[in-house]
C-alpha cells in the first residue's frame, strides 16, 4: 500500500512539474520580447511616452472633476495654470514682437466666412481681428514663455489624459489679439461635417473611462475674458452631436438657437482647453482692454490634421530642451501602434531623457 502510495505521490510530483514548465515558458517568451511591445504588437502606453520634464502624469492628470467637465462640455478651463510670472513674460514678449502682429481686413476678416455675413458677428464693422504667429522661434527670451506650454509641469498630465501618451504639437502656435469693437469668428468645428459626415479628423469619444480627442485645442488666456467681455464661445456638449451644424446657428442668426452658445469667463493665468469636435468660435469684443490669447494645437501620437510634422523652422527648434523638441519631433511624428519609432524614454541611472535608435 505504501509503495502504492509513494508512486502517486512522485506522479503528482511530475505532473505538477510539467505544469508549471506550461505556464512559465509563455511568460518567459513573452518577458523576451521587445521591451514595451504586447502580445498583439501594439506598443504600451509606457513605450509611447514623450518623457515631459514633468511631475509623474498618474498624479498630475485631470481630476474626477474636470474629467467629468470636459466629457460633458467638451471644453475645460484649467484656473491658475500660469502664474503671474508667466502670464507676465508673455505679454512683455508680444509687447517686444508687436511688429509682428497683423490685423485681419478686407477678404480676411473671419466674421464672414464660407460666404455669409454675420451681423451679431461683425463688431463694429471694421475692427478686425490682430494675428500673430512665429513665437516658438522668437529670439530669447522672448520665446521661452510659449516653448514652455509644450511640456508645461501643469499642463502635460491634463494633455496625457485627453490625447493619450506621445502628443504632439500639430499645429504652430497662433496669438490672438482684439482691441473693443473687434469682430468675432463663425462659428466651426463640431463633430459633424455639413454634408452630414462624420468629423473624423475632428473626433472625440471615451472608451473604457479613457478620454481620446483627434485634434485638441489649448489656449493661453492673457488678458481678463469677464463674462460678456466676448472672446471663446462654444456650444457645450456639441462634441457629441450626430446632425449637421445649422448655418443660423454658426452665424448666431438665431436667437433660439444662439442661446446655447456659452462664453466661459477666463482670468489672465487660465488655460482653456477644448476639442475641435466641440462647436466653437469668437464673439465681438466688447471690454476696453485687448484680449491676447495664445492658442495651441495638439494631437495624439498616431494623428495629424496639420502637416506641421514634416519639417518645423530650423529657428523654432533652436535651444528648445529635450522634452520640447520630443513635442515636435521624435515620438510625436504620427504613426500607428506598430511602428517602432525613435521615442524618450528615460535611463534608470540618470535623469535626463535618452533617445531610443528604431528598432
Amino acid at each position: 500500500m505504501s509503495c502504492i502510495f509513494v508512486t502517486a505521490l512522485s506522479a503528482i510530483k511530475i505532473a505538477t512539474m510539467l505544469l508549471a514548465r506550461r505556464i512559465i515558458a509563455p511568460s518567459r517568451r513573452l518577458l523576451a520580447t521587445r521591451a514595451g511591445v504586447g502580445h498583439s504588437g501594439h506598443l504600451s502606453a509606457d513605450n509611447l511616452k514623450n518623457q515631459h520634464d514633468a511631475p509623474d502624469t498618474t498624479t498630475a492628470g485631470l481630476s474626477a472633476k474636470q474629467r467629468y467637465l470636459f466629457d460633458l462640455n467638451g471644453f475645460l478651463v484649467v484656473k491658475g495654470a500660469l502664474s503671474p510670472d508667466e502670464v507676465k513674460a508673455a505679454n512683455d514678449a508680444i509687447d517686444a514682437n508687436s511688429d509682428k502682429l497683423h490685423e485681419r481686413k478686407g477678404q480676411l476678416r473671419t466674421s464672414a466666412l464660407y460666404g455669409r455675413e454675420s451681423s451679431a458677428l461683425a463688431g463694429d464693422g471694421e475692427t478686425g481681428r490682430i494675428d500673430g504667429g512665429g513665437m516658438l522661434g522668437w529670439a530669447a527670451p522672448h520665446r521661452e514663455p510659449f516653448r514652455n506650454t509644450l511640456a508645461h509641469p501643469k499642463l502635460v498630465g491634463a494633455m496625457t489624459d485627453l490625447m493619450g501618451s506621445g502628443y504632439r504639437l500639430d499645429h504652430s502656435p497662433l496669438l490672438l489679439a482684439m482691441e473693443k469693437g473687434a469682430e468675432g469668428h463663425t462659428l466651426h468645428g463640431g463633430a459633424v461635417t455639413e454634408a452630414g459626415e462624420p468629423a473624423w479628423p475632428l473626433r472625440y469619444e471615451c472608451v473604457g473611462g479613457q478620454m481620446r480627442n483627434q485634434l485638441l485645442t489649448v489656449c493661453l488666456q492673457l488678458t481678463p475674458a469677464p463674462a460678456g467681455a466676448g472672446g471663446f464661445c462654444a456650444v457645450p456638449g456639441s462634441h457629441k452631436s450626430n446632425f449637421p451644424i445649422p448655418p443660423a446657428l454658426a452665424d448666431l442668426a438665431d436667437e433660439e438657437l444662439a442661446q446655447y452658445v456659452q462664453q466661459p469667463a477666463l482670468d489672465a493665468g487660465d488655460v482653456l482647453i477644448f476639442s475641435e469636435a466641440t462647436l466653437h468660435g469668437t464673439l465681438p469684443w466688447k471690454a476696453d482692454h485687448q484680449r491676447r490669447t495664445v492658442i495651441y494645437r495638439f494631437a495624439p501620437a498616431g494623428s495629424a490634421y496639420g502637416r506641421g510634422y514634416v519639417e518645423w523652422p530650423a529657428e523654432m527648434m533652436e535651444g528648445m530642451s529635450e522634452a520640447q523638441r520630443a513635442v515636435c519631433t521624435g515620438v510625436s511624428r504620427p504613426f500607428g501602434p506598430r511602428a517602432h519609432v525613435a521615442s524618450m524614454t528615460r535611463s534608470p541611472r540618470r535623469s535626463a531623457p535618452r533617445r531610443i535608435t528604431r528598432a
